[in-house]
């Protein structure tokens, strides 16, 4: 028998496992909090329903819905609070197709197919799907931020007296 055992192997899978977890749910808290804070008419989805994406082989295919309508959302949201052709212009994370603007979309997209890739394929698409996987949380995160920062600015705008 070998220098571990059975139950000390499980145990270090399962500790490997928890670790993982830890960064997917505060990535999946990022995708929730930047649903919720985009107005309920601009939503393309349920904040809660990001949690889908924990399902197995399920979420092979939800990943991309997800980010798909999160990209909606977002601009669904900027469009909304006439900011849609200043993002258009100034937008470094935006892929400008038919005329449209899809916040995170493209990277997003990037993230879901090298993480399919990664399944059937391994180590080398693995790198690239977590290289893309934090991008597109990052950008995420920003436009959360971005939207946060409009809420307050039009909240204060309407408290303040003129």
């Amino acid at each position: 028998m070998g220098i571990l055992g059975t139950n000390e192997i499980l145990t270090i899978l399962l500790i490997a496992v928890l670790i993982g977890l830890i960064p997917l749910i505060f990535f999946l808290i990022t995708q929730q909090n930047t649903l919720k804070i985009i107005q309920p008419q601009n939503r393309m989805m349920q904040p809660g329903e990001v949690w889908l994406q924990l399902i197995p082989l399920f979420n092979l295919v939800w990943h991309f819905v997800v980010v798909t309508k999160i990209s909606e959302s977002i601009r669904r949201e900027l469009a909304s609070e006439n900011t849609f052709s200043f993002e258009q212009q100034n937008n470094p994370y935006a892929n400008n197709s038919y005329g449209q603007t899809k916040p995170t979309y493209g990277i997003g997209i990037a993230y879901c197919i090298l993480y399919c890739c990664s399944i059937l394929i391994g180590a080398l698409t693995g790198i690239a799907c977590l290289i893309c996987w934090i991008i597109y949380w990052v950008q995420l995160s920003d436009y959360k931020n971005k939207i946060q920062a409009k809420i307050y600015t039009q909240d204060y705008s309407k408290s303040t007296p003129q």
